[in-house]
């Protein structure tokens, strides 16, 4: 219905000269809320940091002392990955930008007489809106005219149920409409309507961290936390022993470059970054980051089937006459029915378009608009009540038995049936009269998208469950479920789950994969009963009936096309109203999950061995075990180049299954074995060396060399650690033989970082070319390290094993 004509003339809408005072006024929608890092927020995190302070503190004092040598090898690294790191997530921030325009929200406005599109922060006040099911209501004001108008204030409020909206009534920016039409004048846009007002605590930009970032932040803040214990204790124990003050500045240098895992940030955020971009050029926008992991992680998939399995391009097939009743007559009713909803959707469009209108006949009292809670729509006249809905809630069960047996026999063809009827009585308390008069069934059907068989398949290979939810009859959903390849386990209606206790309810969940007939709140339920048992959860929906699920879920998928409020709470956009691009969008987040996961071994395996050996050479009084250029090099050879090239997708990984099991496992594993042999080395070198030299050359040859020796067997472990990521072990020959090219790929990294010191010692301060006995004694100590390593580890799983029940 025309609700603006309804309107007097000035309250129809703003002219452009009433627009541009307003805007000149600033009464605008101009506020927007953060959804990303700003640029200022991407380079305070590169650059002005507690890890880059400390460095540039003793930077400074380096500087004073002209040791610029060592400041240079020392802050390489750290200026590498502080520029790396601006310039790919600003890179990266542009082109997500970029492409979150595509699904920018426009709304529509009644401008100059006429309805008008424009972008949601050129609205402006006393701007006038018209609203539909499914809108999101996105500045707060007035109802102007309502026709059965329902508000969802759950953003706001808390409750879910629908609210009534009458003339004059007030609307709140973060509901949205579930049913009916209306129109409304803006009253407060900008940092002034109650969204924007709430936007500090809820809808402000909290930068979710994914799971591995979890830990991996946390990580670092305990390696913060460590270093500013150990770093002033490292400053103290210099002092007492009275080394000169550069040298208490360098080995201050090493201990913090050495323990604040900084680089890892930055390649798992490089990581995100970069597939979040990917993925988003494949036409599935990530909204937000967390996202990429979460595809990485997804096992169970829900959604409906219309839109997502068909088309959502219903038409009506045949108008099966019910008790007697006659085509035309039907055909009026029809007309009159679809002529004087408030809005039409799918399928009131489709039975419009089959009986055609005529722009005349009875004008209705209200109407009670359909609901997927209700599952019927009502149209009240002065004479009759006209009834739309789903054939068991629509139909009498004894006396329409006949119609209900087609309407299943039809949906088991894969049709929508929907049932048609009417009463002389209107319906009250939100209940159906119970003298209802069966007029028809209508037949609808919806086209299967052609593609769906292949993305099922490769669903399937990923190992991911899927489930459908609708709100369809469940033979209907059945069939076109079978026809899209997939295979029925069990299904189950919503009033057949809300009879259940928790435990049959959760057991149905988990075996079933077809519901049909449900409502909101048991889309919602089903995905937390998934949730409870351990299930990472995707939802896809377009509706605002699916809102409640989306919300629930571990992952929210949105259709481009779908409601306004559903793709505002989704974390993906299918920009083409397709689940074609998921498949390779979920194996994408598996790749860059894979890729964080394996920059962290490295990356925190050299970190924690190294600080543990140093603190074990601390308690030992012996001097600091390396220099800043010789552990700075190591760090660039053996672990910052394989992890720009792991994140840049030049290498792939071996398939690392958890985060807790096999990267944390490992490190710890790692660190004690690389700990306890590098402090072992270092000790009996130096001990054995000092006693071979003359007096005045004890703390000067003894140290460099016994340093020289630790940098080869730090560049052997970090080999090993590298190897193994990639799935070589020295123990499994055939290994080597399946990828030989990574093999020589780490042989050359540890060749780059020892090779140079060989010959240009004078650059590498702290460097003494160790004799042949020292070399071998570096390499056996890596042996050692390596075999018990495997062991550590092995023994490990063996444990986890024994424990695991019969």
């Amino acid at each position: 219905m025309n609700l603006i004509a309804k309107l007097p003339p000035e309250e129809r809408g703003l002219t452009s000269a009433e627009v541009a005072e307003r805007v000149a006024r600033g009464e605008t929608n101009a506020f927007k809320v953060q959804v990303g890092r700003t640029y200022w927020e991407i380079l305070r995190d590169n650059i002005f940091n507690v890890f880059n302070f400390v460095l540039a503190t003793l930077g400074a004092v380096m500087i004073v002392f002209q040791d610029y040598i060592n400041l240079l090898f020392a802050s390489f690294s750290v200026v590498m990955n502080s520029i790396i790191g601006l310039v790919q997530e600003i890179a990266a921030k542009r082109a997500l930008d970029r492409l979150a325009a595509l699904s920018m929200q426009h709304v529509k406005v009644w401008r100059d007489g006429k309805l008008s599109e424009v972008p949601l922060d050129q609205v402006v006040k006393d701007d006038v809106l018209p609203l539909e099911a499914g809108d999101k209501i996105v500045v707060d004001g007035v109802v102007l005219a309502a026709d059965s108008l329902e508000v969802n204030e759950a953003l706001l409020t808390g409750e879910s149920d629908a609210v009534l909206k009458e003339v004059g009534a007030k609307l709140y920016s973060g509901s949205f409409v579930i049913a009916g039409a209306g129109v409304m004048r803006a009253a407060a846009v900008g940092a002034e309507s109650t969204i924007n007002k709430l936007s500090a605590t809820a809808k402000a930009y909290r930068h979710p961290l994914t799971p591995t970032q979890r830990y991996i932040a946390t990580l670092v803040q305990i390696a913060v936390f460590v270093m500013l214990i150990f770093g002033p204790m490292t400053v103290i124990g210099g002092l007492v022993v009275h080394l000169p003050t550069i040298e208490i500045v360098r080995n201050a240098v090493v201990l913090v470059t050495s323990m604040v895992p900084q680089g890892l940030v930055l390649v798992t955020t490089i990581s995100l970054s970069i597939g979040a971009l990917i993925i988003s050029r494949q036409r599935t926008l990530v909204q937000r980051i967390n996202a990429v992991e979460s595809m990485a992680n997804v096992n169970v998939l829900c959604f409906d089937k219309t839109g997502t399995l068909t088309r959502n391009m219903l038409r009506v097939t045949e108008v099966i006459p019910l008790n007697g009743a006659q085509p035309e007559a039907i055909h009026g009713d029809l007309r009159r029915y679809v002529e004087n909803l408030a809005t039409q959707n799918r399928t009131a469009g489709a039975i419009a378009a089959y009986v055609g209108t005529n722009g005349g006949g009875a004008v209705k009292q209200r109407e009670i608009p359909f609901t997927s809670a209700r599952k019927w729509g009502a149209v009240i006249f002065e004479d009759e009540t006209l009834i739309m809905g789903a054939p068991e809630r629509v139909l009498d069960p004894i006396r329409d038995a006949a119609a209900l047996r087609e309407a299943l026999e039809r949906a088991r063809h894969g049709e929508r049936v929907i049932a048609f009827a009417r009463s002389q009585s209107a319906p009250s308390d939100g209940a159906l009269p119970e003298a209802r008069h069966a007029l028809a069934l209508i037949a609808m059907s919806d086209e299967i998208r052609p593609e769906i068989r292949q993305t099922i398949a490769q669903f399937n290979a990923l190992g991911v469950q899927l489930k459908v939810i609708s709100g369809d009859n469940a033979e209907t959903v059945r069939a076109i479920a079978e026809q899209a390849g997939m295979t029925i386990h069990g299904a189950y209606t919503g009033d057949q789950l809300e009879a259940m206790d928790s435990a049959a309810f959760a057991n149905a969940v988990r075996e079933a994969n077809l519901f049909a007939r449900v409502e909101p709140e048991t889309k919602r339920k089903i995905v937390r009963a998934l949730k409870a048992q351990g299930a990472y959860v995707a939802m896809v929906g377009d509706g605002v009936n699916d809102v409640p699920a989306l919300k629930e879920a571990n992952m929210a998928v949105a259709m481009n096309d779908g409601a306004q409020i559903a793709k505002d709470v989704a974390d993906l956009v299918l920009l083409d109203n397709s689940m074609t691009t998921l498949p390779n969008a979920f194996e994408r987040g598996k790749t860059i999950t894979q890729k964080i996961f394996a920059s962290t071994r490295i990356f925190l395996s050299k970190n924690f061995y190294t600080v543990l050996a140093f603190i074990f050479v601390g308690f030992m009084a012996l001097p600091f075990a390396t220099t800043p250029i010789l552990i700075s090099w190591l760090t660039f050879g053996m672990v910052n180049v394989p992890g720009i090239l792991i994140t840049f997708g030049f290498l792939r990984p071996r398939y690392l299954a958890s985060f807790t099991e096999d990267v944390m496992r490992y490190v710890l594993s790692a660190t004690v074995v690389g700990g306890l042999v590098m402090s072992i080395l270092y000790a009996a070198l130096y001990l054995v060396l000092r006693g071979d030299v003359e007096v005045g050359v004890i703390e000067l040859a003894a140290r460099d060399e016994a340093r020289s020796a630790i940098l080869v067997f730090m560049a052997l472990y970090c080999l090993i650690v590298f190897w193994n990521t990639f799935g070589l072990d020295v123990f499994k020959p055939q290994t080597f033989r399946e990828r030989p090219l990574i093999a020589l790929l780490g042989i050359s990294f540890v060749l780059l970082t020892i090779l140079p010191p060989y010959f240009l010692p004078q650059l590498f301060q702290g460097w003494s070319n160790p004799r042949f006995v020292v070399f071998a004694a570096s390499v056996v100590a890596a042996g050692v390290a390596v075999a018990a390593l495997r062991f550590l580890y092995c023994e490990r799983r063996l444990e986890r094993l024994i424990q695991q029940p019969s």
